[in-house]
């Protein structure tokens, strides 16, 4: 055998499909609802608001927490068709079967680790899938998608969700945001925009910042290190002089982003099939190939950057108009969440301007 091919073992997951008759009758009614939302979103050409109750096409859109075609609740997110990918290192995964508790169609669980350390805790039938230690948990979920997904799902399977998670995620919904909660990760990625974060931005700064960025900002984030968590890579962190734009081009992605876009931090999210499968499998394998170069790579965090854009269905012109007029400032930072949407008059970052000094927002209509 070759010992660079990834170990996979023979383990295998039994889906749910027990739900019963009831049960079953309910999510397809709710599902025919969801529908009907979509066709309705496709009428509409105007926003009334994008953070708000009263607009059920754009109103969730400043915090990219409400979309149409979304599941009627949270709970009924339970009944959707589940895909488990798991980025591992070193922390057991004895959490798992907890914050999967009450899911009753989860279809498949890989644990895809890296470190080189026994992994411990993964729930019953998961399979686990040994790679190098190279990309972190974005190369990781590159290959998953370009290697493992498409024998599970097809482009027209487009009724499952895939979590995307790393080891470490109970922390993160203990100490960082409550979007990693399961049910909610899956209830927005039902929706038509078929994606969801983990960080939400709305624990920190309700209202004043939102996940969605100016694209052309976005693409100018040049980072030029990073040390927290680094390893003792054998290969340089940067290549040549790229920003986030040049390594989002060198993906020769055809599907249009728009000049809003929705960015996820901190490694965890849900995607709908449908939307992983609407980029060309090329670009994907692309990615792979990139994140192959090293583990602290400058590629990997550019990565984090960019898949949101990659897998969230794309803002129409007028939802892109509205964001822009309920913002007023767009965050210029070299070191972190370049390019955030800001609207002045909600929950202050005290801690994070501090933190930042040299931090500049710059106005909206700017040039900058």
């Amino acid at each position: 055998m070759d010992a660079g091919a990834p170990i996979i073992s023979t383990t295998t997951i039994t889906t749910t499909e027990n739900i019963g008759s009831t049960a079953t009758a309910a999510v397809q009614e709710v599902a025919a609802a969801a529908a009907a939302a979509v066709e309705d979103e496709t009428l509409i050409r105007t926003c009334k608001c994008v953070d708000c109750e009263e607009d059920a096409v754009c109103g969730g859109l400043w915090r990219a927490n409400r979309y149409p075609g979304m599941v009627s609740s949270v709970e009924e997110a339970i009944h959707k068709k589940l895909h488990i990918v798991v980025s591992h290192c070193n922390t057991p995964l004895n959490w798992m079967s907890g914050y999967l508790n009450g899911f009753t169609n989860v279809a498949s669980i890989h644990v895809i680790s890296k470190c080189g350390h026994e992994v411990e805790g993964a729930p019953m039938g998961a399979t686990t899938v040994v790679l190098p230690n190279v990309g972190r948990c974005d190369h990781t979920y590159a290959y998953f998608i370009t290697t493992i997904l498409p024998t599970l799902a097809t482009s027209k399977d487009d009724n499952s969700i895939v979590i995307f998670l790393k080891d470490t995620t109970t922390e993160e919904f203990e100490h960082q945001d409550p979007g990693t909660e399961p049910k909610s990760l899956v209830h927005i990625a039902s929706s038509s925009n078929g994606f969801a974060c983990g960080v939400t931005f709305d624990s920190m700064w309700a209202g004043s910042w939102s996940p969605y960025h100016d694209k052309d900002t976005l693409f100018t984030f040049d980072l030029k290190s990073y040390r927290e968590g680094s390893t003792a890579d054998e290969v340089p962190f940067r290549v040549g002089n790229k920003t986030l734009g040049d390594f989002y081009n060198s993906l020769n992605v055809t599907r249009s982003a728009g000049s809003v876009v929705q960015v996820c931090y901190g490694g965890i999210f849900a995607a709908s099939t449908a939307n992983i499968f609407k980029q060309d499998m090329r670009v994907w394998k692309t990615i792979e190939k990139a994140l192959e170069r090293g583990d602290n790579i400058q590629e990997g965090h550019y990565m984090e950057g960019a898949g949101g854009i990659l897998l969230a269905t794309p803002l129409k012109a007028f939802q892109i108009e509205a964001m822009k007029k309920h913002s007023t400032k767009v965050r210029y930072n070299p070191t972190s969440i370049h390019g955030a949407l800001l609207r002045e008059g909600g929950k202050e970052a005290d801690n994070e301007d501090k933190e930042y000094g040299d931090d500049e927002d710059v106005d909206q209509h700017s040039n900058k």
